[in-house]
C-alpha cells in the first residue's frame, strides 16, 4: 500500500514511514501534483482539502479525507479506511524524513557512528541509505507504541 500526503500531513507521512509504508510528502506538492502522482504511481492520496478530495474522487483515485488532528485518530481512520496494519514492523520501516528503507546495522557499526552513551544502552539500530540518519528505539518508543495502542483501540470501538 502506497501513499502521497497533502502538505497539511507531514506528521501522517512520518508515522506511516515509520509503520513502513510508502508515503510521498513535501511541503511543495500543489494539488495538481498530488493528483498526477495518486494516479500515475496508483497512491491513496491522504488529503485534508474537501475540494482535492472531491477532485480525487471525480477522477476515480483512491483518497482519505482527514478530518482530525490527533495523529492517534488519523492512524485509526486510515488503517479503518484502506486495511494498513498498525504495529511495527523492523524490516519495513522507512526513514521517517525520506521515506528510503532503512538496514539494520550491528551495534559495532552504530558504535563507529554514533556517541558511546547512546551506542552504548541500545540494541537495535538502523540507517538510511539515503540521508545517512541513523534511528534506534530509545526513550521516545515508548510514546510511539502509546500512541499506536491508542490507535488500534479506536479501530475496535
Amino acid at each position: 500500500m502506497r501513499f502521497v500526503a497533502d502538505t497539511m500531513l507531514g506528521n501522517l507521512a512520518r508515522w506511516l514511514r515509520i509503520l513502513g509504508y510508502d508515503t510521498l510528502y513535501s511541503s511543495s506538492f500543489e494539488d495538481w501534483r498530488l493528483l498526477r502522482i495518486a494516479e500515475e504511481e496508483e497512491r491513496i492520496l491522504l488529503t485534508r482539502d474537501e475540494s482535492l478530495f472531491r477532485r480525487a474522487k471525480t477522477r476515480g483515485l483512491s483518497a482519505v479525507l482527514i478530518t482530525s488532528d490527533d495523529i492517534a485518530e488519523m492512524l485509526a481512520y486510515v488503517a479503518t479506511k484502506t486495511g494498513i496494519e498498525l504495529s511495527f514492523n523492523p524490516s519495513r520501516t522507512r526513514c521517517p524524513e525520506c521515506n528510503t528503507l532503512l538496514m539494520k546495522i550491528s551495534r559495532a557499526e552504530a558504535l563507529s557512528l554514533l556517541e558511546n552513551n547512546v551506542a552504548t544502552k541500545y540494541e537495535d539500530f538502523w540507517r538510511c541509505g539515503r540521508c545517512g540518519k541513523i534511528y534506534w528505539q530509545g526513550n521516545h518508543w515508548k510514546t510511539i507504541s502509546l500512541i499506536l495502542e491508542k490507535a488500534s483501540k479506536l479501530i475496535k470501538l
